[in-house]
């Protein structure tokens, strides 16, 4: 009773804080932006190898992931390709843990060229979780668009909020409002070009507490327990969750790509995730 008292009350803190922050507009500041993400760090998360993602599929041993839902809405597109918004704020932790099965996954349609470090707040809870800024983010692909939005830094204005740094247009404020049945905004929103919508993260922050970009980056590199080699160290659950999450938005962007490229969209990962997501599952490659 104790221990379910003491998430409830984590969890108000939580939706208090994000609730506080998303309806005050903090006093004009000057944000610092942070450094960019090492080509190094970019590296391994755009070469998680198939393997990875096939062994992995859609599922963790001892982990609780929160997949996206499936809807039926209005395609969503920007420059005549499926679009993916995404909507967070860089104090967020919920945010910062979405942020990396969002790299894994966009990084298999296309190439991050602009991408920024970032942590959530210090004042939050799951504090200081290492992950990435989409303020500025630029992204190349044939298939797919992205259209990143920071609502706030995390960085604290001189009235004690965090700072706000952009605003929703119209057309995303009535996604917002129509998912997640807000009109002051939610954190993190992922709309995956209207066939799939994440109004949450896909597994606790708490998975990632205490480890730096770099490490979390490692352990999505690693191989999963039952395929590594004598004398390596396997996946822990951190990367697996981000693998496995990644495969459940990959379905989603294969959905809305007519399953191009077909290396990807027909991997047996991502048919995983079309089944468990109940998404129409096309034929394997090759």
């Amino acid at each position: 009773m104790l221990a379910w008292t003491a998430v409830a009350v984590i969890l108000v803190g939580v939706v208090g804080l994000v609730t506080y922050a998303l309806t005050h507009v903090s006093t004009p500041a000057t944000v610092t932006q942070t450094a960019r993400t090492s080509p190094d760090v970019l590296a391994t998360l755009s070469t998680v190898p198939t393997t990875t993602f096939d062994q992995v599929g859609v599922t963790v041993p001892g982990v609780e992931l929160t997949p996206p839902q499936v809807e039926s809405g209005p395609p969503l597109a920007s420059g005549a390709k499926p679009e993916v918004l995404v909507i967070g704020a860089e104090y967020c932790p919920f945010c910062a843990a979405e942020r990396w099965p969002l790299v894994v996954a966009l990084a298999r349609f296309g190439r991050f060229t602009v991408l920024h470090d970032a942590t959530s707040a210090t004042q939050s809870v799951f504090p200081d979780t290492a992950t990435f800024s989409f303020a500025g983010v630029r992204f190349s692909s044939r298939y797919v668009t992205l259209t990143g939005v920071e609502l706030y830094s995390d960085q604290v204005g001189a009235d004690g909020t965090f700072i706000r740094i952009a605003t929703l247009d119209p057309a995303q404020a009535a996604l917002v409002a129509r998912y997640a049945g807000s009109t002051t905004g939610t954190a993190p929103f992922v709309d995956v070009a209207g066939r799939l919508v994440a109004t949450t993260a896909a597994f606790s922050p708490a998975l990632l507490a205490g480890q730096s970009q770099s490490q979390i980056a490692g352990s999505v590199a690693a191989p999963p327990a039952e395929s590594q080699s004598p004398g390596t160290s396997a996946a822990p659950p951190a990367g697996q969750a981000i693998v496995a999450a990644a495969n459940q938005l990959s379905a989603g962007i294969c959905a809305s790509t007519g399953q191009l490229p077909a290396a990807v969209c027909r991997s047996k990962g991502v048919r995983v995730a079309d089944q468990s997501l109940g998404l129409p599952v096309p034929p394997p490659a090759g």
